[in-house]
């Protein structure tokens, strides 16, 4: 389930109508259909190797943050940050009320690929897990200067540098982890260490899509076959050649 409380990791929402984008190639829009599930990745398999960390800011200011605890704080960030990229899987979408041109270019060199555009009422509406998922839009930051508040689990995930603003990014994001209660302790228990890589997690399609478009370099052929291969699963989505395939106008 979306958690809607207030938390102050997620503060940066877009509002229910803002469009979002995922990009895809074939195979994954398949298995989108398929499983009828959107895919949550551990954090310490993103492509970003800043993922999940803080900044210089962070670094410069903990001295006087934790007084006489510094020592001891500043042994357990290596720890804690690994243990956090284990335990955190995230799915990412762009926000944009139009199509990307750089988005097509870095998903789908090939023009084989699709977008599904929603919104974000319709993804948070369309998530049918029992788990506990959080989301909002990524802050884009500087590093050097930017001090990332360290006082909950989520923030460092929900900030990436300058550089990757142009992902404009929202993410949906959980915490994870195998545990089993612990046999002699109440209120406690034994990890198993990290799930898998890769996490799916059930969502409505209908609610989910509210059109597909098909990447702009695709030939026609492969507009068509999408579109009866979303009938053959029993879907209506509109299925559109990217705009920006359109003619110039002259």
């Amino acid at each position: 389930m979306f958690v809607t409380e207030f938390h102050p990791s997620f503060t940066n929402q877009p509002e229910n109508d803002d469009v979002l984008w995922r990009y895809m190639d074939l195979a994954r829009f398949l298995s989108l259909l398929e499983d009828e599930a959107i895919y949550f990745a551990r954090a310490d398999q993103m492509s970003d190797k800043w993922e999940g960390s803080y900044s210089q800011a962070n670094v410069d200011m903990r001295p006087q943050l934790y007084g006489e605890l510094f020592e001891d704080m500043n042994r357990q960030y290596p720890i804690m940050h690994e243990s956090g990229l284990k335990t955190t899987h995230v799915n990412c979408w762009h926000e944009s009320p139009v199509e990307s041109a750089a988005m097509w270019d870095i998903y789908q060199r090939e023009g084989r690929g699709v977008a599904v555009r929603t919104t974000w009422k319709s993804l948070v509406a369309s998530i049918g897990s029992d788990r506990s998922i959080f989301g909002g839009r990524v802050n884009y930051v500087d590093y050097r200067t930017t001090f990332i508040p360290e006082g909950n689990f989520f923030d460092r995930f929900m900030h990436k540098r300058l550089s990757f603003a142009h992902e404009r990014e929202v993410r949906l994001i959980m915490m994870t982890g195998r545990s089993i209660p612990h046999p002699t302790e109440e209120h406690s228990a034994i990890s198993l260490g990290p799930e898998p890589p890769v996490i799916p997690i059930p969502v409505d399609l209908k609610k989910l899509i509210q059109a597909v478009h098909v990447a702009p370099d695709a030939p026609d052929w492969v507009s068509d076959l999408i579109h009866k291969v979303c009938k053959r699963y029993g879907h209506g989505f509109g299925v559109r050649h990217s705009d920006l395939a359109s003619d110039p106008i002259v």
